[in-house]
């Protein structure tokens, strides 16, 4: 306390110099209107700064619900655009087609939590499970197009099987040609895969977009795959040997869609029973 005292006696002057300024300048301000006027347009400007200041922090810390909400917005979208799809590729071909067939997706939100794109068989985990309506062999799309499909669930988690996985299969087309085969990846480059199995009668190009085709049983019809890269065929082959460009960045993956067919139980259903019928 002693050294306290010993400092404010020694700069007493100081002190009292900039209480003096202070009052001088509170006097100034209170009884000239010019002064009073600018000095409020100072304050205001600075407490404008420092609230934009404060909104940038809190709004850079708010992103991740942000972007969560984004998310769900473009999944509502993604459902709305593959309705309007669905009804004008086929109501006007088959006019007994019902609401229910049509509106059979349903497109639920997760943010990737741990992805890999250097092993031969790549996994992604997501950060929804079953309490959320997920479950295993559904499929994943991201907003570039096809990412994989679910294999195991818990409540709160799933893992899923990368379309960068040897075992990974996916049925696509060639738009342009409507021309159906196997999509597998390679194992060796994350950003190209291959489309098998399209006959060598068919005249495919370079620069065909690529899409799941209507035999796939974990997506839906018209999500974009990619675009054909390379096209070779040997003398003594019956399939193109092609390779696609893949629309999805594996490396950046973080919010995506797992989509639930509503119709799948019902299909999967009829399959087995016919099956079990002809055998």
């Amino acid at each position: 306390m002693g050294s306290l005292f010993r400092f404010l006696f020694e700069y007493r002057l100081f002190f009292l110099f900039v209480l003096c300024e202070v009052f001088s300048f509170w006097m100034i301000i209170t009884k000239n209107t010019r002064q009073k006027s600018a000095w409020l347009t100072s304050s205001n400007n600075f407490a404008a700064r420092a609230m934009e200041m404060s909104d940038a922090v809190t709004g850079f810390f708010g992103l991740y619900q942000e972007n969560e909400n984004l998310a769900g917005e473009n999944a509502r979208l993604n459902t709305l655009l593959t309705l309007s799809k669905q009804k004008i590729d086929k109501m006007e071909m088959d006019s007994t087609k019902t609401p229910s067939m049509l509106e059979q997706y349903n497109f639920i939100v997760a943010k990737v939590i741990n992805n890999s794109v250097s092993k031969p068989n790549n996994y992604i985990t997501l950060n929804k499970g079953s309490l959320e309506g997920i479950k295993p062999g559904m499929g994943i799309i991201s907003p570039q197009g096809v990412v994989g499909r679910v294999m195991v669930c818990s409540e709160h988690f799933s893992t899923a099987t990368s379309l960068l996985h040897s075992k990974m299969l996916i049925s696509a087309e060639i738009s342009r040609i409507h021309a159906s085969g196997s999509l597998k990846w390679g194992g060796n480059d994350p950003n190209s895969a291959n489309l098998e199995f399209v006959a060598r009668h068919l005249k495919p190009k370079v620069g065909d977009t690529i899409r799941t085709s209507e035999f796939s049983n974990i997506l839906p019809e018209g999500i974009h795959v990619g675009v054909i890269r390379k096209i070779s065929l040997k003398d003594d082959a019956t399939f193109y040997n092609i390779d696609v460009d893949l629309a999805t960045d594996f490396s950046t993956l973080n919010f995506v869609y797992v989509i639930e067919n509503k119709l799948q139980a019902e299909k999967d259903s009829l399959q087995l029973k016919t099956t079990g019928e002809l055998e």
